[in-house]
Formats: C-alpha cells, sequence, structure tokens
C-alpha cells in the first residue's frame, strides 16, 4: 500500500479514479440504444439485438462491462418446484485466436456446462442454447468481435453469422456485439443477420469544443478534475477545461479515452507522491515524457502560441 506524504492511500486514490465513468453524450446514448433493445426483445417476444462501434480506445469494452453490471449478478434464487441458477448477463471478451469453436465452448463453460473438446459445435450450440433460456439470460454481450470477424475467409464469417443466427433464433436472446467497423461489415454480409440488428451505437474520439456542437472532452475534463479535486484533496490546482491546458491534452489524446485515462492517471499519481494537495501542468509534462502517443513533441512543454500553430495546422491536414 503506497501512502502520499499529507497521508492519502494512492493506491485506493488511482483505483477509484480509473473506475469513475463519465456518462457524455455519446455513452449515454449508447446505454440508451441497448437498453431499448433489451426492452424490444421482451416486448415483441423476437430477438432485436444491438452492435456498439467503433476504433480502439472508445470506451466500448468499459460500457459492456457497465453494462453487465448494470444488468445484475450471477445468483441462484428459490422457486416454488426447484432451486434456480440466473444470469442476467453472459459476457464474453474474444482474444485474437478466438474460433467459432472455442467461443462456443468459453459461452458454454461461463453458462455452467459441462464442456471438452470432443464435443462438437452442434453439440455446444444445443447446450448454450438450453442455458440461456433455463437461465433467463437478458442479453449476451461479445467484446471485441473483430478479432474473429476479421479473421479468414468470406466461408469462415458465413459461418460465424449463420453460428449467430441459430443462437438468435432459438433462444430468443438479443446479442450486444461491440467492437470496431470490421464488425459491423462482417454482420452486414448477411441480411437475415443485420436485421436482427437495428440498433446501433457509434463511439468515437471525443473531438474538440471548436468541432462539435456539445463540447464532450470539455465536460468529461471538468467531471475528472471534480473526482482528482476530492479523491486528493487538492487545494492548487491547473483546470483542466482552461484553453491551454485544455488544447495540451486533447492534442496529446486525440479525445481518445483510453489515451486521457493513462495520461490523468500517471499525472495525478505524480501529484499524489508529491503529497503537497497540488496537481499542475508539470505533472501532465513528466506523465507525458513516459507515454509513447504523447511523449513526442510533448504538448504541455510548449507555449500557448505553440499550441495554436499545432492545432492549426492539424486541422489543415485534416
Amino acid at each position: 500500500m503506497s501512502i502520499s506524504p499529507n497521508g492519502i492511500n494512492i493506491d485506493e486514490a488511482l483505483e477509484e479514479l480509473a473506475a469513475c465513468t463519465i456518462w457524455y453524450p455519446a455513452y449515454q446514448e449508447a446505454m440508451r440504444l441497448i437498453t431499448k433493445s433489451i426492452d424490444s426483445t421482451r416486448d415483441r417476444k423476437d430477438p432485436s439485438s444491438a452492435m456498439l462501434i467503433g476504433p480502439t480506445g472508445v470506451g466500448k469494452t468499459r460500457l459492456c462491462l457497465k453494462l453487465e453490471k448494470q444488468l445484475g449478478p450471477f445468483q441462484t434464487v428459490l422457486r416454488a418446484d426447484c432451486e434456480k441458477t440466473i444470469r442476467p448477463c453472459v459476457y464474453v471478451e474474444l482474444p485474437e485466436s478466438a474460433t467459432i469453436k472455442s467461443l462456443s465452448m468459453v459461452m458454454a463453460q461461463i453458462l455452467g456446462g459441462n464442456v471438452s473438446d470432443y464435443q462438437s459445435i452442434t453439440a455446444l450450440e444445443t447446450l448454450i442454447i438450453e442455458r440461456l433460456i433455463t437461465m433467463e439470460v437478458k442479453l449476451v454481450i461479445l467484446d471485441d468481435f473483430h478479432h474473429v470477424a476479421q479473421k479468414g475467409l468470406s466461408k469462415t464469417k458465413s459461418s460465424l453469422c449463420n453460428w449467430i443466427i441459430i443462437l438468435l433464433n432459438k433462444s430468443g436472446i438479443p446479442f450486444l456485439i461491440s467492437g470496431s467497423p470490421t464488425a459491423e461489415a462482417t454482420i452486414n454480409t448477411v441480411q437475415e443477420l443485420s436485421d436482427r440488428f437495428p440498433y446501433r451505437a457509434r463511439l468515437q474520439s471525443m473531438p474538440m469544443a471548436e468541432e462539435a456542437d456539445t463540447p464532450a472532452l470539455l465536460g468529461v475534463l471538468a467531471a475528472l478534475q471534480k473526482e482528482t479535486i476530492r479523491l486528493g484533496k487538492l487545494k492548487n490546482y491547473i483546470h483542466l477545461t482552461d484553453p491551454t491546458p485544455y488544447k495540451a491534452i486533447y492534442l496529446a489524446t486525440q479525445g481518445n479515452f483510453r489515451r486521457l485515462s493513462n495520461l490523468l492517471h500517471d499525472s495525478f499519481r505524480i501529484a499524489l507522491l508529491r503529497g503537497d494537495y497540488s496537481l499542475t501542468i508539470n505533472d501532465f509534462a513528466e506523465a507525458a515524457d513516459d507515454l509513447a502517443f504523447c511523449c513526442s513533441p510533448n504538448h504541455f512543454r510548449m507555449t500557448p502560441n505553440q499550441l495554436n500553430s499545432t492545432l492549426k495546422g492539424q486541422t489543415k491536414r485534416i
């Protein structure tokens, strides 16, 4: 356990900051559409699935995990005639080496099935469908779906699509597929499957305020700053939404949430270790020196004129 000179538990503070999720408009809209897919499935008795599409680092996995938590934990309940296991959500993160067979085995294991390498995909499908229904699953999340979608030839992708169609049609339970645009392109190759995914949420890196009707990045930075002030009991600090630090943060992260999270974590850690209740621009500069995505050039060591010139040059390139 690391304790700062002023008595703050550094590990706990950083962990709490990392767990903080800011529900900016695009996040709220994504959650609304995914929730609507669950409600529509329940009301229509027909699976109306959702997709969460966007590049790496924009918060797709974070949203999937929040959704899994929101739907509720695995539990055992006593019914009038039996003891029943309920699993509201099945979350599967697909590795790069995933195949239809390995994916089927992982899902079956999550659902409590006894699985062996000798079982056929058809046998695993039957087991999965049975468990999805009996365990009253509300949503199946396949995260990083592009790891499977971008592999192999069109025949492999067709088999993957058919596998999902079978699970949807026979279980009646909606899926959430999360991944890059490759995932959406794969789903769209089969019209029957594409029609099963009417709700599609898209996440992108947060733009500069000047580039958007809604200044999402400003709102996120303001909310995160409140957390750092609370957790670090800060008395002196730079305002992250002021023009100079705001521009430096945008240029360093390009509005990518994962990069922003790494940068803020390292900067805040430096400040906590110093233990003087402050957070400075130098903390960000020192953190950026060690982060490959923003160390060259280090925008936190630039003057306001240099930042403006860099932004102007970037706008011209776009």
